[in-house]
């Protein structure tokens, strides 16, 4: 779903960050400043013991510090999550540490088993953790800019979601080439990827499973939800929520089968038996967007297909 990058609307209501936000980036912190200290130490011919005591305290230390004096850094998850440059630039230091592995080719810095196990085990966690600080942020900016009570709410059933069966497809000729690939290296457990991949294909070319593959949207655990508010429709999943501006929307329809929210890039398809009642959903829609100034090509329109 695109969305852009700053959020139109009312000014963001800035608190002082909370003890989730200040666990996540004091533990992010921590892991960028030790895996620098440990890639330092190897630098410097440190012993592994050395290494070993330091990166657990520099990490605790960092975490401490950042719980101690995390007031200061009111407005700092809000202004992240608002940009998608800033977001992105929580993976700059998992792209530091990758790059520290080609250092030894233009310096004098000896290429060691060290070096290397630690560069990499400090971009896989640094960037792992990065992934939660920028869903975290998201949230959060979200969270800042929508303090008002939504106008009406819904359950989002995508009519798209487990209609088509290429993401299955796509998976299962990579497990087949993986399979393939493992058994020419001598690998034999490729033999149980390729073969599983092959079930799927097959599957998928004659409809084998019936209702076991067909399955509803709505079954799912979590089912994602849609709220309006005045700054726009906010799209909530399992731990993660998105703001679509208004601007953003040119258009709403209500037809037999979908509520489609027009967007520049994708339209927001919602299946119209999961909403308890469409034309009141439609209802206030319209006049949540009614109170922003409307675009030039913007249209509510209520389409009926059995004429």
């Amino acid at each position: 779903m695109a969305t852009h990058d700053r959020q139109s609307g009312p000014a963001p209501s800035v608190s002082e960050p909370d003890l989730g936000f200040k666990a996540g980036f004091g533990f992010y912190l921590g892991v960028i400043i030790a895996g620098a200290t440990a890639i330092a130490g190897v630098a410097t011919d440190a012993t592994t013991a050395t290494i070993l005591a330091t990166a657990p305290s520099t990490l605790t230390a960092v975490l401490l510090l950042v719980f101690i004096f995390g007031h200061r850094l009111r407005g700092l998850p809000e202004r992240i999550g608002q940009s998608r440059r800033r977001r992105l630039a929580c993976y700059l230091p998992a792209a530091a540490f990758v790059a520290v592995l080609f250092v030894p080719a233009i310096t004098s810095l000896e290429s060691t088993t060290r070096l290397s196990v630690l560069a990499i085990a400090s971009s896989l966690l640094s960037g792992a953790v990065a992934v939660g600080i920028a869903r975290m942020t998201r949230n959060r900016s979200v969270a800042a800019v929508t303090p008002d009570e939504p106008v009406v709410s819904w359950a989002w059933h995508d009519p798209r979601y487990g209609a088509n069966g290429w993401a299955s497809i796509v998976m299962a000729v990579g497990l087949v080439i993986a399979g393939l690939g493992s058994i020419a290296a001598g690998n034999w457990i490729g033999l149980l990827w390729a073969g599983y991949g092959t079930v799927v294909l097959l599957a998928n070319r004659f409809d084998w499973g019936g209702d076991w593959v067909d399955f509803d949207a709505s079954e799912r655990w979590s089912v994602p939800e849609i709220h309006a508010h005045a700054a726009g429709v906010v799209l909530e999943r399992t731990y993660k929520r998105t703001l679509v501006p208004w601007d953003s929307i040119t258009g709403i329809e209500l037809t037999d089968d979908e509520l489609v929210l027009e967007h520049r890039w994708l339209d927001i398809r919602c299946d119209r038996s999961a909403i308890d009642d469409p034309e009141h959903v439609l209802e206030e829609l319209e006049r949540a967007r009614g109170r922003r100034e409307p675009s030039p090509d913007a249209r509510v329109t209520l389409t009926d297909n059995t004429k």
